[in-house]
Order: C-alpha cells, then structure tokens, then sequence
C-alpha cells in the first residue's frame, strides 16, 4: 500500500515540473550547460585548425607513405611517384588497416587488404570497392567511403598537417564520467 501512494505523490509531483527540466541537454560552445551532463559527458573545447609537425622530410620517399600522430590523430602523410605529399586519414573505412603499409602511385593510394583505391586529393573511392577476394563477397552491400583529407606544407625539414588540435579532446569528451567509471573520480582524475 506504501508503494501505491509513493508511486501517486511522485506521479503528482512529476506533473508540476515542467518537462524541459526532467530532460538534460547537453550544449557545446559558449552557451550556458546543464552542471550534472557537463559532468557526466565531460567539457568540448571550440574547433581550432592548426598546423602540426608530423614527420621528417627525410622519412619520405616517393611512391611511399608513413604513418604520424598529429594532436592525437592517426595521419597518413603519402608521397606520390612525382613527388607530392599529401596528408590523408591513416584507417581504411573498410576495417581499419593502417592506409601507410598500402602502395602509392599515379596519384592513388591502395589498402594493403581490401585492394580499395584512394585519391589522394579528395580521399575518394577510385575503381572498385574492395576488389580483393573475400572482400569483394563479405563488403558488396555496404557503401563506399573515402578517406579524410587534410591540408599539409612542406618546409623547415618537416612535413605540417593541419588538424583540428581539440578534436581528440572533444571526441573523449563524449566518454561517460561519473560515480562507477574505471577511474572512480567524476572529474575522470585517479584517486
């Protein structure tokens, strides 16, 4: 019977309140913020493009590519046959197989697994969709995806990528804090 009228009481009471208020919101920017969703959720910072040292010019060779960690991003920095760097995403959109172990040439650059090609200006498809047996089979029905693309410049004996320097902080920003997370602490510190 307790529970019958607890159950009436929170009825009512949740009746009063208005609905905005039993439903938290979580913004991003400068705009005011719900405390206890910032604390689950964590803080985002404000997109800031910049560009980042992530190899040695000496490191390349043409026709190669090496990986780089650029602000805690995974970049591909390739050098066409002719020459050119380009900075693309490292992960294949297929099944993420490092895109710096693939061969690169006549402005492409192939996954080492799946056999898919790449532009390296706009991280494009080029031909087939994992051409590469069991691929071809296992990956017919999903769409085709490129590669990130992004800006780079040469100089100084090293190669830049711009990148968005927040992007990994923001992205972590998602994890659940709270009271039962691995680190114990809402503010995501160690006790």
């Amino acid at each position: 019977m307790a529970r019958v009228v607890l159950a009436l009481m929170l009825g009512a009471v949740s009746a009063l309140v208005p609905q905005t208020q039993l439903q938290p919101t979580r913004t991003v920017g400068k705009v005011g913020r719900n405390v206890a969703v910032s604390m689950v959720f964590g803080r985002t910072k404000e997109s800031r493009k910049q560009f980042v040292p992530a190899v040695a010019q000496s490191e390349l060779k043409p026709g190669s590519a090496v990986s780089a960690i650029c602000s805690g991003l995974d970049i591909c920095i390739a050098v066409d046959t002719d020459g050119s760097v380009y900075a693309l995403g490292n992960k294949s959109p297929v099944l993420g197989t490092p895109m710096a172990l693939g061969p690169v040439k006549a402005g492409k650059i192939k996954d080492p697994l799946t056999g898919t090609s790449f532009n390296l200006k706009t991280g494009e498809v080029v031909g087939d969709w994992c051409p590469n047996f069991p691929f071809s089979i296992l990956f017919s029905l999903i769409e085709p995806a490129g590669l990130p693309v992004f800006k780079c410049k040469t100089g100084g004996n090293a190669v830049s990528v711009e990148v968005d320097i927040n992007a990994k902080t923001n992205f972590e920003s998602g994890y659940w804090k709270g009271i039962l997370d691995a680190q114990g602490k809402a503010d995501g510190g160690y006790y």
